[in-house]
């Protein structure tokens, strides 16, 4: 009966040594990998010290998640003075982790050596746990199928902005080569020619005023003559060209802006 109850995988194996470097990890483990049907909620905790610490081991695994049942198994083949102990966590990833950093654990003087026993479950547990993996292969595969689909959103915009710069770097390009045909048609020591109508010489009539609104000046004074000071009130018949005709008619007397005796 006791070879019936001790099943194969709750045997300590040997560590592995002639794994390769790349699957090799930072500790030598027997086993790396488990799949979804030898993974359990339950798992064999053997070498614990026969010293009443049921309370101490199951505070000890309390600690990565909620524990529904921890019992103690009579018929089971142990060491001498050691016990064995079957815990049952209410979540799958709690017993991964209780398996992966309680193994080979030092408890009160003894080794611990943890396993699964999958062979406690019932058919509804099984069930519950491969519908759960499946779920959570399911949402794997579609963050990874995100994943794929934002990448290839982000490939499409890089090379839109790859297109549009390349347009523009071409157009660029065929701008400088029209300025440099244009300059190799006119250079510095080309000279620049600027065609003028011939009015703009040679006007054909100035707006200069009538006769009638000159003056005749006296001539000027002699050296030592006193010439009488008169104000522009005093003045018969001043003229007074506006500014905007003075710049328009360049060959208007300057006698004709102010008419006075000097």
């Amino acid at each position: 009966m006791d070879e019936e109850i001790r099943k194969k995988h709750h045997v300590r194996e040997d560590l592995c040594t002639n794994r390769p470097k790349y699957r090799d990890g930072r500790k030598l483990r027997a086993i790396k990998v488990y799949t979804i049907n030898q993974e359990s909620q339950y798992l064999l905790v053997q070498g614990v010290p026969s010293i009443n610490v049921k309370s101490e081991l199951q505070d000890l695994f309390a600690s990565f998640g909620e524990i529904l049942s921890c019992e103690r198994l009579e018929n089971y083949p142990t060491e001498e003075f050691t016990e064995v102990f079957l815990i049952k966590f209410a979540r799958l990833q709690s017993a991964r982790f209780a398996k992966r950093f309680r193994d080979d654990y030092n408890f009160y003087g003894g080794v611990l050596h943890v396993c699964y026993a999958p062979e406690y479950e019932s058919v509804d547990e099984t069930w519950a746990k491969l519908e759960d993996r499946r779920k959570s292969v399911i949402r794997r595969i579609n963050l990874i199928e995100r994943q794929a689909q934002r990448e290839r959103e982000e490939a499409e915009l890089d090379a839109s902005a790859a297109a549009a710069s390349g347009d523009a770097a071409s157009g660029s390009s065929e701008t400088v080569v029209a300025a440099e045909e244009d300059g190799a048609r006119f250079s510095e020591d080309t000279p620049v020619v600027i065609e003028l109508p011939e009015e703009f010489f040679f006007p054909s009539s100035y707006d200069l005023p009538p006769a009638e609104h000159y003056q005749q000046l006296p001539p000027p004074p002699s050296v030592g003559q006193t010439v009488p000071f008169v104000y522009p009130s005093q003045l018969t018949n001043p003229i007074i060209v506006p500014h905007d005709q003075r710049l328009s008619n360049p060959l208007q007397p300057s006698s004709s802006y102010m008419a006075s005796p000097r």
